[in-house]
């Protein structure tokens, strides 16, 4: 999720030069811009700087520092994790620490791990561990956090990796791990280059090891043959700048193609796996690019973002409830928090103003729902008021 402003460009080929060099202007413009929200909705703030001791800043170790630069969400039972990746480079060359922190679900900051690189995908197992990938140009490693503990365990990926790039997003589905290959060739590939490469790897820890290592095995490359998800018709595609990996409500993967505008779906994956595209637009029909692609499971509940230029994390709830299972998407083109109409590819700005839309998460909310013992006791409730004799009443 190449977001800060410094490095947007970062392993870009020359002939993506005049785009980066727009992209930025927009990014300045949007810079601590206040966020407009669609009527029906409502925003308030869940996540803001706070200062950690003894972290490490590139050459100066031990160091205070305020975090910055919020990116991945992820919410598991009664917490929610927020990398800030504190604008460390992309391949940890800096020597820079990021910070996983844990809050509760109305955003009370409860405990923060310090992470050596840049944080990136963040998965809770189910072991009730939490992964997170680091430096997701290069030199990328898989770091497992005992969040009761504290303690770590770091894994190191291939490097250099099979697609010449780094490890991004990361998401379980029963109990295998998926992780998203970024920033191919060290970003040579573009537009009018074809990216051969593993876009999506099956993930093994491999603690037994000296020293411990992740080994990746491509799952889904760059220029395989998918379904177009509006057309139906089935050709080669292109995924030459992969970046954030989601999960649907359905439980399939769902990766970013950031920079070529499309989402890119496997459902089963393994040896069944089935892929579709969905190219990205806007209501005018121009294409857009995104990070992450988050849905509302619940008609109750707030949908968390992440602004990394503006470093600040938001809660977004509907005034009448969520559409059951509506996609969200961090629209990079326009620096807003989209609406995305999963059949069509369409996308309707929700939020606006923002500076570097991320990470997406959701909240179910539990007191919208009725717990089971609760709800047979309604059911008989009203069953018994149904029963009662009516007293009869006179003319």
């Amino acid at each position: 999720m190449r977001t800060p402003t410094s490095k947007i460009c970062a392993g870009k080929a020359l002939a993506l030069a005049a785009a980066c060099t727009a992209t930025l202007a927009l990014v300045a413009a949007h810079a601590n811009a206040s966020p407009t929200v669609a009527a029906g909705y409502s925003l308030t703030t869940f996540a803001s700087p706070f200062t950690v001791a003894g972290l490490n800043q590139g050459i100066i170790p031990g160091a205070s520092q305020v975090v910055s630069a919020p990116d991945d969400i992820t919410v598991s039972g009664n917490s929610v994790f927020i990398g800030w990746g504190n604008n460390v480079m992309f391949d940890g060359s800096d020597g820079g620490q990021s910070v996983v922190a844990q809050y509760t679900l109305t955003g009370q900051l409860v405990n923060h791990f310090n992470v050596t690189g840049h944080v990136e995908g963040m998965a809770m197992g189910n072991n009730g561990l939490l992964y997170t990938d680091e430096n997701e140009d290069g030199n990328s490693a898989l770091t497992v956090i005992n969040t009761a503990t504290g303690s770590q365990m770091r894994y190191g990926y291939p490097n250099p990796s099979v697609h010449g790039g780094g490890f991004d997003g990361l998401q379980f589905i029963n109990g295998n791990l998926y992780a998203s290959g970024s920033n191919p060739d060290n970003g040579g590939d573009g537009p009018g280059q074809v990216n051969s490469h593993p876009v999506i790897y099956q993930v093994t820890a491999n603690p037994n090891s000296y020293p411990a290592t992740a080994t990746a095995m491509g799952l889904v490359w760059g220029n395989d043959m998918a379904t177009n998800a509006v057309t139906g018709q089935t050709a080669q595609m292109n995924v030459f700048d992969p970046d954030s990996l989601n999960l649907t409500p359905t439980g399939s993967l769902l990766l970013s193609n950031e920079s070529g505008a499309q989402l890119t779906e496997v459902t089963n994956p393994g040896a069944t796996q089935s892929i579709s595209v969905l190219n990205l637009t806007d209501a005018s029909g121009n294409p857009v690019n995104t990070d992450d692609t988050g849905f509302a499971t619940a008609a109750h509940g707030t949908l968390l973002f992440s602004d990394v230029k503006n470093n600040v994390v938001y809660a977004l709830t509907a005034n009448n409830g969520f559409t059951l299972n509506q996609a969200y998407s961090s629209d990079k083109t326009n620096h807003s928090l989209d609406m995305l109409n999963f059949s069509t590819g369409v996308l309707t700005p929700i939020v606006t103003g923002l500076g570097g839309p991320a990470g997406i998460g959701f909240i179910n909310d539990p007191a919208a729902v009725p717990e089971p013992a609760t709800l047979a006791f309604i059911v008989l409730a009203a069953g018994g008021l149904l029963l009662m004799p009516r007293k009869r009443v006179s003319r």
